[in-house]
C-alpha cells in the first residue's frame, strides 16, 4: 500500500543519511592517522589504538546510545514487511560489528600484554590475533563495498566512502604485517628494536607504512623479497587493493550524478504498481 511504501522509503532515507555520516567519519579518522604516522614512531603502542578507533567507527555510528543513529523498534509488528526486513538486516549487521569489535579489543589487549611479558605466548596468539582482526575488518569492508554499490547517485559522500574503504585495506595490511612480524621475524628487513619494547610493538608504525607501500606500489623494502611469507603478504595486500578498486568501479561507474536523473528515469518507466518486495536492499 502507499502508506507501507512511504514508511519503507522513510527508513531507507534515514539509513542513507547514517551511512553518509559513517563515510565522512571513517575517511577523516583514517587521514588523521596517516598524517600522524611519523609521530607514532615515538609512541608505537598507539598504533593499536588507531586500529581500534578505525574499526570502532562503525560501532560508534551504529550505536543505539546516540539518538540520531537509533532505530526505533516500537510497534515493529505493525510495520510493513519491507520495513521489517530492512530493520532486521540493519540491526543484525550492527550487532555483528559490535560483537566483533569487542572480541578484537579483548584480543588486542591480551596480545599486547603477551608481547610485553611473555613473548612465547604472543607468538602462539599471533595467528588468532590475525584471524580475529581480519575477520572484522574484511566484514566491514565487504559491507562498505555493498553500501557503495547500492548508493542511488554518484556524489561527494560516495567518493569519501570509496576512499575510506581503500585506506581500510591499507590498515588491514598493517595488522597483517604486524602479526607476521611476531610469527615470522625473518621475513622482514628490520633492525633490532632498541629499548624495552618488543619488535611487535616497536615496529608497528613501520609495518603500517610498509602496508601502504605494498598497497600503492609493488612492495616495501622492509619485506624481504626472497622470503615466501613476505612475498605472499605483499602480493595479497596489492591484490586486495586492486580487487577493491575493480569491484568499486564496476558497481559505481554507471551511477547518475544527480538524483533528478534517477527520478526522470523512473518516470519514463511509468510502472503500474510498485511492489514493496522489489525495493533494493539497503544495509545499515
Amino acid at each position: 500500500s502507499p502508506a507501507e511504501l512511504k514508511q519503507a522509503m522513510a527508513l531507507v532515507s534515514r539509513l542513507l543519511q547514517q551511512r553518509h555520516r559513517y563515510y565522512r567519519a571513517l575517511l577523516g579518522v583514517e587521514v588523521i592517522a596517516l598524517l600522524a604516522l611519523s609521530s607514532l614512531q615515538a609512541a608505537p603502542r598507539l598504533v593499536s589504538v588507531v586500529y581500534l578507533v578505525i574499526s570502532g567507527i562503525g560501532v560508534l555510528f551504529d550505536s543505539p546510545l546516540l539518538p540520531r543513529y537509533r532505530l526505533e523498534l516500537e510497534g515493529l509488528a505493525n510495520r510493513s514487511s519491507v520495513r521489517n526486513r530492512l530493520l532486521a538486516k540493519a540491526l543484525a549487521r550492527r550487532s555483528l560489528i559490535a560483537v566483533g569489535w569487542v572480541i578484537c579489543l579483548v584480543m588486542e589487549l591480551l596480545w599486547q600484554a603477551a608481547l610485553a611479558f611473555n613473548l612465547a605466548l604472543a607468538v602462539h596468539l599471533s595467528a588468532l590475533h590475525l584471524v580475529v582482526w581480519l575477520t572484522l575488518i574484511l566484514y566491514q569492508l565487504w559491507g562498505l563495498v555493498n553500501a557503495l554499490v547500492e548508493e542511488p547517485v554518484f556524489n561527494g559522500s560516495l567518493l569519501m566512502g570509496a576512499a575510506g574503504g581503500y585506506l581500510m585495506v591499507g590498515f588491514a595490511g598493517g595488522i597483517t604485517l604486524n602479526s607476521l612480524l611476531v610469527l615470522v621475524p625473518a621475513a622482514f628487513n628490520l633492525p633490532a628494536s632498541s629499548g624495552a619494547l618488543p619488535a611487535g610493538i616497536a615496529h608497528a608504525p613501520a609495518m603500517l607504512g610498509a602496508s601502504f607501500a605494498c598497497l600503492t606500489t609493488l612492495g616495501s623494502p622492509l619485506l624481504r623479497a626472497d622470503h615466501l611469507t613476505a612475498l605472499t603478504a605483499s602480493v595479497a595486500i596489492t591484490v586486495v587493493g586492486q580487487l577493491y578498486l575493480a569491484i568499486l568501479i564496476a558497481g559505481v561507474l554507471g551511477k547518475p550524478h544527480q538524483l533528478a536523473a534517477v527520478r526522470k528515469a523512473a518516470h519514463r518507466r511509468k510502472p503500474t504498481s510498485m511492489e514493496p518486495g522489489k525495493l533494493r536492499r539497503i544495509r545499515g
